[in-house]
């Protein structure tokens, strides 16, 4: 087991033990080839959790035997209102009752032999959430295609440069964690992007956070994924780019800042060069587009301090409210 991107955790545990009522969910649309085989094995290996488990199917309409399947199973089934897999985990943990919630694919291709290495970190009370990571093991490479492991690396490196993190799996769809974690979560996204919103979420609020490795296998052949690589990658990068924006602005701006002042040195030096060297400034352009530059780079500095300002306040006023609320 690995710790990764470990904080101070915000949630005192003070009886973990009692937290035995564990549910894992399942968002469907047209998996029939493969959500009962996935239901039987949480099944199969919940005889050997110490935990009271359950099955939490959110079906997002599908036309396929899926819900056949579902309620031969006997397990809990509700069907989505709206689209999209980050609707799906919203509207089940709003319907769940369970004191940890684990979320998993339901096209079989995260293992439920894994489910004891991901609730074992929030049974024991040394964690917040547990992240099933398919990079921190090698069997994986070719479960995942190339697509995936360079935007996968490229959202973590991201995730890690403005958190101060070292998480190595950020958009995995295998984790656990406390039902009353996520309902703090403020989160909007309505899709695949849901993932790296809920991983910058516990982040920026001081969760504990440990990944622990998972085995991650192929799709069946006749399962048709929903996942487009290059359209839900650019929703993905669109959404870190807006949620990094929010939690770290500073760093954000500051970045920005520093490219408009390192491009505007270039211009300048031909400028400066003029004036020594030849007593004249003959590139006058060169001056126009320097000092543009430089004051793109200062007025990008500005925002981002603002923006800190804005971002410290409403952390402020959040925590405040939620010590008032756990007062009551």
């Amino acid at each position: 087991m690995n710790l990764e991107g470990t904080l101070t955790g915000k949630y005192d545990k003070t009886d973990i033990k009692t937290h035995t009522k564990v549910e894992v969910i399942i968002p469907t649309l047209n998996e029939g080839d493969s959500i009962g085989e996935v239901i039987r094995d949480i099944k199969l290996f919940n005889s050997t959790l110490p935990v009271q488990l359950s099955i939490l199917v959110v079906d997002g309409g599908s036309t396929d035997n899926t819900l056949e399947i579902c309620k031969n199973e006997s397990i809990n089934l509700i069907m989505q209102h709206g689209r999209g897999k980050g609707t799906a985990m919203r509207q089940a943990v709003d319907n769940s009752h369970a004191d940890i919630v684990v979320f998993m694919d339901g096209d079989g291709t995260y293992s439920p032999s894994d489910l004891e290495l991901l609730l074992r970190p929030l049974l024991d009370g040394t964690a917040d959430m547990v992240v099933g990571s398919r990079t921190m093991t090698g069997k994986n490479k070719r479960a995942v295609t190339r697509v995936n492991k360079v935007g996968n690396k490229l959202f973590n490196k991201s995730i890690n440069f403005a958190l101060g993190s070292s998480v190595s799996d950020s958009l995995s769809g295998y984790r656990a964690m406390y039902r009353k974690v996520f309902d703090d979560f403020i989160l909007f996204s309505h899709e695949f992007e849901i993932e790296v919103e809920i991983t910058v979420e516990a982040l920026a609020n001081g969760l504990r956070i440990v990944e622990v490795p998972v085995d991650y296998r192929k799709r069946k052949k006749l399962a048709r994924t929903k996942l487009h690589p290059y359209r839900d990658g650019v929703k993905i990068g669109r959404a870190l780019l807006f949620i990094l924006m929010n939690v770290n602005p500073l760093k954000f701006f500051g970045l920005i800042s520093l490219c408009f002042f390192v491009l505007g040195l270039y211009p300048a030096s031909f400028v400066i060069y003029e004036k020594v060297v030849l007593g004249n400034i003959i590139h006058i352009p060169s001056v126009i587009f320097a000092s543009l530059l430089f004051v793109m780079s200062a007025i990008s500095l500005v925002l981002g301090s603002i923006s800190e300002l804005i971002v410290r306040s409403r952390r402020r006023s959040e925590y405040l409210i939620r010590r008032a609320i756990s007062k009551k």
